[in-house]
């Protein structure tokens, strides 16, 4: 990664201090429910986010979550927390993903779905699984943001969108070869900088390569996340294609189809 790239993500806004309430409160495993609404009730803006998020079709409920209170009863502190940083990210890194001909609500949504896919897959296999699965299943492409912004602060918007035009490349060697790295290694930079646990660094830094984990743990999560970026395009939507390269994936990865099917029928359901 370049010096320039590095000096950007250091200049990132720290997190709101009701997220590092939300964050004592989630890494304290006797606190409850109410305890998580608490640190929250400070910044009625990420609460009318969060029940906007929570009132999508995506996560199945039929009836409008008027308050927090019964938002975090229904999804869980796992959930809860979530959406709460995802909101705060997006208010720390406003999303403009231009050099990528990607819209901003095709952004949002795609990190939507992939949350309520993973979240409606994962909750089925092991619950435990979402403390990390679930906020990167949202944030796991905020390094876009980033080297979109540095792009274009260095007039490199047309040579990536050249090298893109090029069927034969990726995006993942096309971001190297402008700025040193690709978008999951700047994720797992700024989630460094966020000071969020190793384990959730470490997730996103592998999401597009699970097996060059380091150790088991990871590997696992990062092969569901893997799974879940493959299977949503950037509209937001689970494409024919995709759900093709996401059952090679399962297939490979030795993950639970049949949980996956039920999950997918869930949110087709929802479009």
């Amino acid at each position: 990664m370049n010096k320039e790239l590095i000096e950007e993500i250091d200049q990132i806004p720290m997190l709101p201090e009701s997220i590092l309430k939300v964050e004592k409160v989630y890494a304290d495993e006797e606190s409850s429910i109410k305890d998580m609404t608490d640190a929250l009730s400070s910044d009625p803006v990420i609460i009318a986010n969060i029940l906007k998020i929570a009132n999508s079709p995506l996560y199945g409920f039929s009836a409008e979550i008027k308050d927090i209170a019964r938002a975090a009863s229904l999804y869980g502190k796992d959930t809860i927390r979530s959406f709460a940083l995802n909101i705060a990210a997006n208010e720390c890194v406003p999303i403009d993903v231009t050099p990528y001909e990607i819209t901003s609500g095709g952004y949002i949504k795609k990190a939507q779905t992939q949350n309520a896919l993973i979240t409606n897959w994962v909750s089925k296999v092991d619950r435990s699984l979402l403390a990390n699965l679930a906020p990167a299943s949202f944030l796991i492409e905020i390094g876009k943001i980033m080297i979109s912004r540095y792009l274009v602060n260095h007039q490199l918007e047309g040579k990536f969108k050249e090298l893109c035009s090029n069927t034969d490349s990726t995006i993942e060697g096309n971001e190297k070869e402008v700025c040193g790295c690709n978008s999951y290694d700047v994720a797992a930079t700024i989630f460094h900088h966020w000071n969020f646990d190793p384990e959730l660094v470490h997730l996103v830094r592998y999401a597009n390569t699970p097996d060059d984990a380091l150790d088991e743990e990871t590997k696992t999560l990062a092969r569901y996340l893997h799974v879940a970026k493959t299977a949503v395009d950037f509209t937001g939507n689970l494409s024919k294609e995709g759900l093709e390269e996401a059952y090679d994936l399962i297939e490979e990865y030795e993950l639970d189809r049949n949980k996956f099917d039920m999950a997918v029928e869930k949110i087709e359901e929802a479009a």
